[in-house]
This record gives structure tokens, sequence and C-alpha cells, in this order.
């Protein structure tokens, strides 16, 4: 259901002021209010992290994005400098990033999932987040 919430927003732009803006959601994955209004904004760390949790193959209007996660990471003996790289092309993608500084990525095996965090730059700001996926 969370995957189903990112994919759908990433697909869903608004225009305000003749910008385009995402609908912002939160830490949840649910819409995020201010008061009774749904805010909208230009969230680069938002398009970067729906970017990490698209799994290759999942998404409906785009089988071909996605990042291949159970092909590269959710396997024995991953190798992890191939797939920073494709999670660093991944970011790259995303419009207002100029340098990804920093990706680290710690699997937990027991309970089959990862920590992705990064550190980008964009025109206005360096930031650092963390990303869990679950395979």
């Amino acid at each position: 259901m969370l995957k189903e919430i990112f994919h759908a927003q990433a697909a869903i732009r608004v225009k305000r002021g003749g910008e385009d803006v995402d609908i912002l959601l939160d830490k949840n994955g649910d819409l995020y209010f201010e008061g009774a209004d749904i805010v909208l904004a230009n969230s680069v760390r938002q398009k970067i992290n729906i970017r990490l949790q698209w799994f290759f193959q999942e998404w409906r209007w785009d089988d071909e994005a996605g990042i291949p996660y159970f092909e590269y990471l959710f396997i024995k003996n991953p190798d992890l400098d191939q797939i920073k790289e494709i999670i660093e092309e991944q970011i790259f993608n995303v419009d207002e990033v100029t340098e990804v500084n920093d990706v680290s990525i710690e699997i937990d095996n027991k309970s089959r999932g990862a920590a992705i965090t990064y550190e980008v730059a964009t025109d206005e700001e360096t930031f650092r987040e963390e990303v869990i996926i679950y395979g």
C-alpha cells in the first residue's frame, strides 16, 4: 500500500503560478496537511525518496522505472559498489540535484531490509536523508 501511495504521488504534479509542484507527503507516506489544506511544494527530498523506494518493474506506468533491489541488493553477497552506482544515478536523475556527496547502504539480512543514507547538494542547499527499503 505504501509503495502505491508513493508511486501515485510521483505521477501527480500540480501547476501553481506556472510552476510544477508536488503534493507533499508526511514521513508515513500520507498526505501532508496544514490545517485543512494539502501542502504543495517543490520538494527535492521527496523526489529523491520516492525514486529510491521504487522497485524495478513494480510501477504500473513504466515497468523500466525503479531500482533492481531484488537483483542486486537482496541477494547473497551483493556488490555494494554496483548498487551504489545505480542509486547515485537515480538521485542524479532528479533535476535539482547538482552533486551526490555520499551514498551508504546498511543491509539487515535478518529483516531483509536496508537503510540507504545519502547526502546531496542542490543550488539552494545540501542535505542528508535516510530511506528504509524492505525486500
